[in-house]
């Protein structure tokens, strides 16, 4: 498998988000998570939940693949909220987290919040996880289109984050992936202004992943973004 990250400020005044590919033999996993920027330390509250997320499932432990993510996870949230406990500064903090561990045939996947995983498979881009999200909430009731909560006053508000109670439910995600496929991991930051056609495009015209995640950021800013934009790529292969 080949991966590739790219994390930038944007036009906030810090950067808030936190991002995971592998280095050398290291454990086949890919995460991005997003800290509240609306909270104090939504920067610490990411850093946490990855850096927990990462050492959990390394670890590793009794039953399968789907059992230790939703563990990992949940020990991430733990972590996150309990750091605020004792740290006044911190209070409130929160993150959104997406993850997946990648096997060579298939993948288990984990979301909490509205950073996305999208699955680009024979020219065709799938969204796996389900945003949290209050307009997410009203496009499955029928009160909004996707259009509309695209430029919806509040579609920044989330419904489940890492961190800001004892215990957060999290969805959970068992996927068959090919050879060649891609999986794409962002924050809203990156998918905010741009449709699954933009997506794809930067995808298909880019020459190496490092590349790949470069365009999409640029064109998540050229776009109008304005928050911190974050972007994995990983593909089932060898070469781009």
């Amino acid at each position: 498998m080949i991966y590739a990250a790219r994390s930038v400020t944007g036009k906030r005044a810090k950067n808030e988000d936190a991002v995971f590919i592998p280095k050398g033999g290291e454990i086949s996993l890919v995460a991005v998570a997003d800290g509240m920027g609306g909270h104090n330390a939504g920067n610490v509250a990411s850093a946490i939940a990855v850096e927990i997320l990462v050492a959990e499932l390394k670890k590793g432990g009794p039953g399968g693949p789907a059992a230790l993510v939703r563990d990992a996870v949940n020990h991430a949230n733990t972590a996150v909220f309990e750091y605020a406990k004792v740290h006044p500064e911190c209070r409130g903090m929160g993150t959104t987290l997406v993850m997946a561990l990648l096997f060579k045939t298939r993948f288990v996947a984990a979301n909490v919040g509205d950073s996305r995983l999208y699955h680009f498979h024979a020219g065709q881009l799938h969204q796996v996880t389900a945003d949290h999200s209050y307009v997410a909430e009203l496009v499955a009731s029928g009160y909004l289109t996707p259009e509309e909560a695209a430029h919806h006053p509040r579609r920044n508000l989330i419904t489940r984050a890492l961190g800001t109670r004892a215990c957060e439910r999290v969805d959970i995600f068992e996927c068959e992936w090919e050879e060649n496929d891609v999986l794409l991991l962002c924050s809203d930051g990156l998918y905010s202004e741009l449709s699954g056609k933009d997506l794809v495009g930067a995808l298909e015209k880019s020459t190496t992943p490092d590349a790949a995640c470069a365009a999409l950021v640029e064109l998540a800013l050229d776009s109008g973004s304005q928050d911190n934009v974050s972007v994995v790529l990983v593909k089932n292969g060898e070469a781009w």
